[in-house]
């Protein structure tokens, strides 16, 4: 039984997509199914889209915390917003795009900026409209650190002085929600490729 005085250690939850599995989970998650289901003893499969998955944590100074971690391919930081963030963005996909839209919903279309502003007012975390603005809140991060719920900034071939042309944000995986031309409008895509890559300019952390 743990003591009055034992530090509590903090929840940390992943967001599923379509199509997820126990097997896909555990390896995203760097665990075992028998943990996985002790953290989330009502899971079963198959689950929908957008169920928050608790992820098993080890409890400070035991003597697996004490050990060298794996490498795990999924960062998620340890804040209830990434998933809220992550969990509204998803709900938006197919929306369409137009450049310059209007305030959502009523101009039903984002484009990238806009698509990022409304997601983030939304958990209180980023107020500002373009991604010129966007790329200067928070906390400048290294693209090797990159966790969901960070924002990433991208400069477009049309810009000729290499400014910020594109955003999204992470939700782990090396991928990320964004939106450009209809279709697909907002959708989900791996930034982590060499054509992103070729573009990326600056990641932000904002939670």
């Amino acid at each position: 039984m743990r003591s009055p005085d034992s530090p509590k250690t903090p929840a940390i939850f992943f967001i599923t997509f379509r199509g997820d599995t126990f097997r896909i989970l555990t390896e995203l998650l760097n665990t075992t199914l028998k943990k996985l289901l002790a953290a989330n003893p009502q899971l079963k499969e198959p689950f929908p889209a957008n169920t928050r998955i608790r992820i098993p944590t080890t409890q400070p100074n035991s003597p697996r915390s004490l050990e060298k971690p794996r490498k795990s391919i999924v960062k998620i930081k340890q804040t209830e917003k990434a998933p809220a963030i992550i969990r509204l963005g998803r709900s938006l996909l197919g929306t369409r795009y137009r450049f310059g839209a209007g305030p959502y919903p009523r101009s039903r279309r984002f484009d990238c900026s806009s698509y990022l502003q409304y997601i983030l007012v939304k958990t209180e975390s980023c107020y500002q409209r373009t991604s010129g603005q966007q790329a200067i809140v928070g906390k400048r991060i290294n693209q090797r650190d990159v966790e969901a719920g960070d924002i990433l900034f991208f400069r477009r071939p049309r810009y000729s002085d290499n400014r910020i042309g594109h955003c999204g944000v992470d939700i782990g995986n090396g991928q990320m929600l964004n939106t450009y031309q209809s279709p697909p409008g907002v959708t989900i895509t791996r930034w982590r490729d060499p054509y992103w890559l070729s573009r990326y300019i600056t990641a932000r952390e904002v939670l």
